[in-house]
């Protein structure tokens, strides 16, 4: 379950200009704004901002105003001070969080990428392949390289498959390999990998 919501925060609070005066009492220079921010959070967290309003308050009398109430002598100043108030960064937050996410896994998919096309292209006994099962590419099943000779790769079928993409965990027990090998050359195994058939490589004895 996501938890999200929206929050607003204070963000400013300014005298209005010098010769304002206050609507309900007349005090000149006694007139002040406050401005707030409302933001989108996810797990409590601030992901952007979105809207800004503004009350106003005169000090000597304590009248107060919200936006939609404000006298419309007030409503220049006002403006101009919700105009130029800038929303923290840390209402950001989220966003931030989210962009070094994004930008984190992409530099572990292309280093995951380099260290794959090299263990294909250089096989050793343990490694496993993570591969489609033949015929429905919604299953996934394993095979383990059991021997690396030249160009010669014998590998042991999984038989069994299942619907997770990363099957490794759940799979990779000796007794759910066959006893029989297949020969492959590392070509066979560049091929299956350019078709989409062989979908990951994981070295686990070095």
């Amino acid at each position: 379950m996501i938890i999200y919501g929206f929050k607003g925060a204070h963000l400013r609070t300014a005298p209005l200009p010098a010769g304002s005066s206050c609507p309900a009492c007349a005090t000149p220079d006694a007139l002040k704004a406050s401005v707030y921010g409302r933001y989108a959070h996810v797990y409590w967290i601030p992901f952007f901002p979105f809207s800004k309003s503004a009350v106003a308050q005169c000090e000597h009398c304590q009248q107060g105003w919200e936006e939609k109430t404000l006298p419309a002598e007030l409503h220049p100043a006002v403006r101009t001070l919700k105009k130029s108030t800038r929303f923290p960064l840390w209402n950001w937050a989220g966003v931030g969080v989210l962009v070094l996410g994004l930008a984190g896994a992409s530099i572990a998919g292309r280093y995951h990428e380099r260290d794959r096309l090299a263990y294909l292209a250089a096989p050793h006994a343990g490694d496993i392949y993570t591969i489609h099962s033949m015929g429905d590419s919604t299953k996934y099943s394993l095979l383990k390289v059991m021997s690396a000779k030249g160009n010669t790769v014998e590998v042991a079928a999984n038989e069994y498959e299942i619907d997770d993409r990363s099957p490794i965990n759940e799979l990779n027990a000796p007794e759910k390999y066959s006893k029989e090998t297949e020969s492959l050359t590392v070509l066979d195994l560049q091929i299956m990998h350019n078709k989409g058939q062989l979908t990951d490589v994981d070295r686990l004895e070095e």
